[in-house]
């Protein structure tokens, strides 16, 4: 019988798998749900790009972006309902912090300049903006905080955040500026032009790229808290369970593959390294990462073999 730790951590797997499903699959919808009202819009005093000229706004790129980063972690996270284990690949999670640093940062200027500007409820409520600058951004940040935390994200990864914010600055200067509406170009409907009057369009760039950066940055430390947390908890799982609580490593490590050949009816073989390099802590052989898969693997084919006979 599994000990109540055990039943614990499993059951919060696999409910951390549901909640991935819904939650990326619902966010999902509502961006495409956004982006349709918004193709099939009016122009009215304060946004005129709508239809085709919707994709020259930052937000609805942004949007866009999550929507499909957050599908890109759906079928990651139907295939852990097997094993109870929700494991995304750590480019999936550098992915989804640009993304999520985007819509935030769109949440950021609705909040704090747009808001302001013209009102609250225009900017975060009305029609689809409250999709576009308050739900979406909301549901993205926890669930890049509280689900989607299964890779410590480095520093390297909140620089790389900030590209997007770079790649568009330089096509929205290309196209505003250098080509200009009236040749082809895009309409200047964040109203850089006017802000020039009090700042060099050098400084405004260096300050959008800077507080994008700042954005990654918090939620860089955010995830990493949540991730340590529920790695420590796992950890503290596979270490001191009863189910691989043996006298070494090599009989816990056959123990789990057991464990895992009985849950997995389609025969894949996964190899667990992470779960591997934690019991590894436990026990301190001191044998390479190399060595100890074999073992589990080994073990694997074994325990299918018995059961095939």
């Amino acid at each position: 019988m599994k000990d109540r730790k055990t039943v614990d951590i499993l059951l919060h797997n696999r409910k951390r798998c549901i909640s991935a499903i819904v939650c990326c699959s619902v966010l999902s919808f509502l961006v495409f749900l956004a982006i349709c009202d918004q193709l099939l819009s009016q122009p009215d005093a304060i946004v005129q790009e709508v239809g085709w000229k919707s994709y020259h706004m930052f937000t609805i790129l942004a949007n866009m972006f999550m929507g499909i980063a957050s599908a890109m972690c759906i079928p990651y996270a139907v295939d852990g309902l097997r094993y109870n284990n929700y494991h995304l690949p750590r480019w999936i999670i550098d992915l989804l912090l640009m993304a999520t640093t985007g819509v935030a940062v769109t949440f950021l200027i609705a909040v704090t300049v747009l808001s302001p500007m013209t009102s609250y409820y225009r900017m975060m409520l009305y029609s689809n903006n409250i999709l576009f600058h308050t739900i979406n951004p909301i549901l993205s940040i926890l669930l890049f905080i509280f689900i989607n935390s299964d890779h410590r994200v480095s520093f390297r990864s909140s620089v790389l955040a900030t590209v997007p914010v770079a790649l568009y600055a330089a096509v929205y200067f290309v196209m505003v500026f250098i080509i200009g509406e009236e040749n082809g170009g895009w309409r200047d409907h964040y109203q850089i032009k006017e802000v020039m009057g009090y700042l060099p369009l050098p400084l405004i760039i260096v300050a959008m790229i800077l507080v994008d950066f700042l954005v990654a940055t918090l939620l860089r430390l955010a995830h990493n808290k949540m991730h340590q947390k529920r790695k420590n908890d796992v950890m503290a799982y596979y270490q001191f369970s009863e189910l691989y609580d043996y006298s070494d490593i090599g009989s816990a490590i056959k123990a789990l593959a057991d464990y895992n050949r009985t849950r997995d009816l389609g025969g894949e073989l996964i190899v667990p390294r992470r779960i591997i390099s934690m019991m590894e802590e436990k026990y301190h052989s001191n044998l390479s990462l190399e060595e100890l898969c074999k073992i589990y693997i080994d073990a694997y084919f074994r325990v299918k073999e018995e059961r095939d006979k």
